[in-house]
């Protein structure tokens, strides 16, 4: 309330971060802060990325230690000898990856050791590029890949050439399965339209499900869709396997004959997938691609994967040109 009687309204905003073990409030201001970050990005407090500390500015000089736990401050990255702040999960200089957790024993790691100072796992160090910014203008971020140096939106997540997917907060490059950034902390998922899996940004399937989706939106395609029906992106058909171009009424691929009409061959029964004979007419399939093979026929003639062999008795391995099962005794057929 104001002197005059009036009532004051105040907008109180949440916190840029999530309470936890990894965040503290700032001793300046207040707010949610990450030990790793050092700074508080709402107020400009420096600390100590260990305890929490505050620090002035004669305190973060080069080789300089925290007043109050005595961490040294900065470490030397030991890919390129750079010197990086304690905390730091990307040297700035060459790109590798610092482990702030023990994959092992979850203790915290704030310089780049050979090995955890609790549990002596070993830490591994992982070299990451990232995408650089090829144009920028108010609301709109282009990147260049550094894979394929194709063109695309910050916030579509992933290369729209090769698929490389990217954090579109850091632009750090991201693998298939991370769904946080390792630099950032930004969330690079969606949840998936059927099953409700956290899908990474930029994939065209799910992992959990399988459904295929719009690596721009998100949003479920069918099988043979060449536009998404949400957003209007413009999808390519590719084989799973071999990754060939197809067209929608391909029912093999021409590459690898890898088979999309899930039939048999033979009696066009329908088939599920991997299966290795037609229940209905009995034809030996090859589990791969689902062309037609020989009992005999140690290779698919479609799609020259290596077929194994079992005894019908038994179920023993055996070789093409075996005449015996090794397992039972049984004559084998020609």
């Amino acid at each position: 309330m104001t002197d005059d009687g009036q009532v004051e309204l105040i907008l109180l905003r949440p916190d840029p971060v999530a309470e936890g073990p990894d965040t503290f409030r700032c001793p300046a201001c207040g707010t949610g802060v990450y030990y790793n970050d050092g700074i508080c990005s709402a107020c400009g407090q420096i600390y100590c990325p260990g305890c929490g500390h505050p620090l002035q500015d004669e305190d973060t000089s080069e080789d300089d230690f925290c007043p109050a736990c005595g961490l040294e401050l900065t470490f030397t990255c030991p890919g390129c000898g750079f010197p990086v702040a304690a905390g730091a999960k990307l040297c700035p200089e060459c790109g590798v990856l610092f482990a702030r957790r023990c994959p092992t024993c979850d203790a915290r790691i704030l310089d780049a050791p050979q090995a955890c100072p609790e549990c002596e796992h070993p830490i591994e160090l992982e070299r990451r590029t990232s995408a650089t910014i090829f144009h920028g203008e108010l609301g709109l971020i282009l990147l260049k890949c550094p894979v394929c140096a194709g063109k695309f939106g910050s916030e579509l997540g992933a290369c729209t050439e090769c698929g490389q997917r990217v954090c579109p907060q850091c632009f750090l490059l991201l693998k298939d399965e991370e769904i946080n950034c390792p630099h950032c902390g930004f969330r690079a998922a969606r949840p998936c339209p059927s099953c409700g899996a956290d899908v990474g940004m930029g994939l065209a399937d799910c992992p959990s499900c399988g459904q295929s989706l719009c690596p721009a939106c998100g949003a479920a395609v069918a099988e043979n869709d060449t536009l998404c029906p949400t957003c209007g992106t413009e999808l390519e058909l590719c084989c799973p396997r071999c990754g060939a171009e197809l067209t929608p009424d391909m029912l093999r691929c021409p590459q690898c004959g890898l088979d999309f009409s899930h039939t048999c061959p033979v009696c066009n029964a329908p088939l599920k997938p991997n299966q290795d004979r037609c229940t209905k007419c009995d034809q030996p399939l090859c589990p791969e691609c689902g062309g037609a093979v020989a009992e005999q026929d140690s290779t698919c003639t479609s799609c020259g994967v290596e077929l194994i062999l079992y005894c019908p008795i038994c179920s023993t391995e055996v070789g093409a040109k075996d005449q015996f099962c090794s397992g039972c005794g049984e004559k084998l057929d020609d």
